[in-house]
């Protein structure tokens, strides 16, 4: 929309802080990259398993991966030494670890700013409101991957993983950050100018003349849309009295 200020990287850029010990001694115990995952959606015990056993199959593949994931089922997975099941993870601070290497989201656009501000490719298994155009925008970008679930298998999140490996998505996803830090002002600077100016000369002339407009809200369509069943209905109820009557009359 015109007029609006884009902070969406306010909490991506403060300090990050130091990560707790288990998560530090997982990600250091050894040389292999990481691979976050956090799914804010909820997911059917199917979808668990089927993630479960591509991320068993990552201590096969090379290069190989260890696996922090972001999950409330804490017990799946278990005994695998490469993959660490938490129930909350300190995301912005996981996804700015030079150890991290992709991230597997739902799609979240807090989750997309974070990812784009540190440089990490994504994997995105979204099937909720916005998701799905963020989704479209991000992979549009060239610094993320959708896995669908029409075609969702162990199988095919191990194909996506390798396909994410591709130099051309880091490349992306550096570029996309590049990008987005480079702006003159902080995000909190951003927010305190705007502020500043609603306080000093108020919005009247921030408004858009297009939230006037009926398109804009799309109901013209609307309208459309709740008159057309008159359009069937009232036809088949004339045509329904009419040969009730020749009956009638028969």
């Amino acid at each position: 929309m015109p007029n609006t200020v884009a902070v969406g990287d306010i909490m991506a850029g403060r300090p990050g802080k130091a990560l707790p010990h288990e998560l530090e001694k997982f990600i250091s115990a050894g040389w292999h990259n990481v691979m976050l995952v956090s799914l804010e959606i909820d997911v059917s015990p199917e979808v668990l398993v089927t993630f479960c056993d591509a991320f068993r199959g990552t201590r096969q593949r090379r290069p190989r991966l260890r696996v922090i994931w972001r999950t409330e089922e804490t017990e799946i997975c278990s005994g695998e030494e490469h993959i660490m099941l938490v129930p909350w993870i300190p995301q912005n601070d996981l996804l700015a670890h030079p150890r991290v290497v992709m991230f597997i989201s739902d799609g979240g656009f807090n989750s997309i700013v974070e990812s784009v501000y540190h440089a990490k490719p994504l994997i995105i298994f979204s099937n909720f409101s916005d998701q799905w155009l963020n989704a479209a925008a991000a992979e549009s970008k060239g610094f993320a991957v959708q896995l669908h679930p029409y075609d969702f298998n162990s199988e095919s999140i191990l194909a996506t993983i390798a396909e994410l490996y591709n130099p051309r998505y880091r490349s992306n996803a550096l570029l996309a950050s590049a990008m987005l830090r480079d702006q003159r002002d902080t995000p909190a600077q951003r927010v305190s100018a705007m502020i500043d100016h609603v306080i000093k000369y108020g919005d009247r002339h921030l408004r858009t003349e297009v939230l006037k407009l009926s398109e804009f809200t799309m109901s013209d369509i609307f309208d459309f849309l709740k008159t057309l069943p008159l359009f069937i209905v009232l036809p088949a109820s004339v045509l329904f009295l009419c040969v009730g009557c020749c009956s009638c009359s028969g």
